[in-house]
């Protein structure tokens, strides 16, 4: 994306040729209003060569600036932490931009490239990331070899305190805190700009523009805390300049230049909707789900890392219905101990104290797999393990634990110790039969003993469940029952598997997929048997998640429905308005329809009558 005129004044009101582009959504939702354009090609870097004598000068520029901006982050944190809207990720940016700040590399190396080099200390700084560039290159995991950009982004920010630039989000003219809605149009901008955006009272912001990046970027995470239509990774030929009107219509992935004054007033309304729904969304996430005849729905939110939580608290979920362990072995290359995992466990169960926490084995393997240095730790060397054809359908889940018990031995001792002092419950991945419930159980026994014999504290008393998500599990389900305590079904992979479409394949996944009889049939069936025999069940996945999907799994008779906790409160603001006869009249007509379209149809003529009333 080309950007022009960041510092311009607002461009006259003349006629002009209207242009769309494309982009990826991060944040759903329609808005217009005036570009304000910021460039980090705006930053100047001086180069030029010093005398000798000059370089203890510009060594002491360089750590005076690292001390700058060191202060300027932590005074970010201590407004963070005062702050109940903001994304806890957006602290742990922040403690890798310290870190980074305190690595020896940032300021030894840097000092002996002015030194040997004799230049001065921003042009020092550039030779020294492009030299980073290159180790990061030659790394070979994807991950770490991204975090090249977190240097960047310290690097940069180092040298706008050099240069006496102010950072990108602050760097707009007085005279662009315009009067009327501003949309901030960036090439990219860092977790710790995306922080001082934030702050900025003298913008009316309705939307983001972000050129580079993706969906699932730390800007991108970020962004989605503003809670406006957002578009990143908007398409290369774009030319967008300060005081360009645009529609950004992130329903649809697309920008749009000078729009007519029809588009501007739907616009408009968009906008003003989503303000309000954003307004009425946040005074009922305190409030009990409960339909219009008093059927009580528990709502709970899924999580993969502790730094969720703050995400489950805004949410106003009942608990965690699925914490995704095996999150705290991935991205690493190492292993974790058995005190990383209790203490993980442990600040969850600490922090939402009195509500249920259930933890889920590991579900590693498919695409959940541990780095190439992880797995070297768990696997024989003179037995390298062998690239997978299917990994679908092959090591993952109860599987994946049953070949490595060491694995799985280490998440049983650190579960077992937190359930000694928290309200905690354990949640078996991918089961298939009684079988491997049993075999489980005698792996806890064993953990058990040693436990005991060790003199650790700790509880084998600990209510156990297991994922529903293969078929053969749905027609085990009576002698599963016999065996377990509660169950989860977990719609994401059980819909693949029921339909035979990989959901990482976009041409033969498709959303709507969720919509096929065959799964709200099997659905229907293994919500009333479990309930037949007394046992609790949860929903949870992608589908859970939808408001449209709520009126059936309360009319199927689902009570407890597990989703990212950013959904829980649409879906808590669709099952006030609901009533159980009204519900299973609906999932009544939804099972006995023919096709994903009829079925599609229906839902949303009942969520249009439901959004009438």
């Amino acid at each position: 994306m080309n950007l022009s005129g960041a510092n311009e004044t607002v461009a006259s009101s003349v006629e002009h040729e209207s242009q769309t582009f494309s982009g990826l959504t991060v944040y759903k939702g329609k808005a217009c209003g005036t570009a304000i354009c910021m460039s980090s090609s705006d930053l100047e870097i001086p180069q030029f060569q010093i005398e000798e004598c000059d370089a203890d000068y510009e060594c002491r520029r360089l750590l005076q600036a690292i001390q700058t901006v060191e202060k300027h982050l932590t005074a970010m944190e201590q407004d963070l932490a005062s702050d109940e809207t903001a994304p806890l990720e957006a602290s742990t940016f922040l403690d890798v931009y310290r870190t980074i700040l305190q690595d020896p590399v940032i300021k030894e190396e840097t000092q002996g490239i002015i030194r040997t080099q004799l230049v001065n200390a921003e042009w020092a700084l550039s030779l020294r990331l492009e030299q980073s560039r290159r180790e990061f290159e030659a790394i070979d995991n994807d991950y770490l070899r991204e975090r090249i950009e977190d240097v960047a982004y310290v690097v940069t920010r180092i040298q706008r305190t050099l240069t006496g630039q102010r950072s990108t989000p602050t760097s707009a003219n007085e005279e662009d805190a315009l009067d009327t809605p501003v949309i901030i149009v960036a090439d990219s901008l860092d977790p710790a700009d995306m922080l001082q955006l934030r702050e900025r009272d003298d913008l009316d912001l309705v939307g983001l523009i972000i050129a580079e990046g993706s969906p699932t970027s730390h800007t991108a995470i970020l962004a989605q805390s503003f809670e406006i239509p957002t578009l990143i990774g908007l398409q290369e030929d774009a030319v967008l300049s300060t005081g360009t009107e645009l529609l950004i219509d992130a329903d649809n992935g697309i920008v749009q230049t000078w729009p007519g004054e029809r588009e501007k007033a739907a616009a408009l309304a968009s906008w003003r909707q989503l303000r309000k729904r954003r307004q009425s969304l946040r005074q009922i996430r305190q409030k009990k789900a409960s339909t219009e005849d008093g059927a009580v729905v528990a709502l709970l939110a899924n999580i993969a890392l502790p730094d969720d939580l703050a995400d489950v608290r805004r949410s106003g979920a009942d608990g965690v219905g699925l914490f995704r362990t095996e999150f705290l072995f991935l991205n690493r290359t190492d292993l974790p101990t058995e005190d990383e995992l209790y203490k993980s466990f442990k600040r969850v169960s600490r922090t939402l104290s009195g509500q249920s926490v259930t933890i889920r084995l590991a579900d590693l393997g498919g695409d959940k797999m541990l780095s190439d240095e992880s797995f070297a730790l768990l696997s024989d060397s003179d037995s390298p393990v062998e690239t997978e054809l299917n990994p679908a359908l092959g090591l993952r889940g109860l599987r994946f634990s049953f070949a490595y018990p060491e694995l799985l031995r280490i998440q049983l001792r650190a579960i077992m110790r937190v359930a000694a002092e928290y309200r905690v419950s354990l949640l078996l991945p991918m089961i298939c039969d009684p079988e491997d419930v049993r075999r489980l159980k005698c792996f806890m026994d064993e953990t058990d003993r040693l436990l005991t014999e060790e003199d650790v504290r700790h509880t084998a008393d600990i209510p156990l469940g297991g994922m529903i998500e293969v078929p053969a599990a749905l027609e085990m389900l009576p002698e599963l029952s016999k065996e377990l305590d509660f169950f989860s079904i977990g719609t994401n992979d059980l819909v693949q598997y029921m339909l035979a479409a990989d959901r990482t394949n976009s041409a033969v996944y498709q959303p709507d997929d969720e919509y096929h009889p065959a799964v709200l049939r099997v659905l229907y069936r293994a919500i009333k048997t479990l309930r037949d025999a007394e046992r609790p069940v949860s929903v949870c996945g992608e589908m859970a998640g939808r408001p449209e999907m709520t009126a059936f799994f309360v009319g199927i008779g689902c009570r407890r429905l597990s989703m990212d906790p950013s959904h829980i409160p649409a879906v808590k603001e669709k099952v006030l308005h609901l009533n159980v006869t009204d519900c299973t009249a609906l999932s009544r007509s939804l099972i006995r329809r023919q096709s994903r379209d009829s079925v599609r149809r229906a839902l949303e003529e009942t969520s249009d009558t439901t959004e009438t009333s």
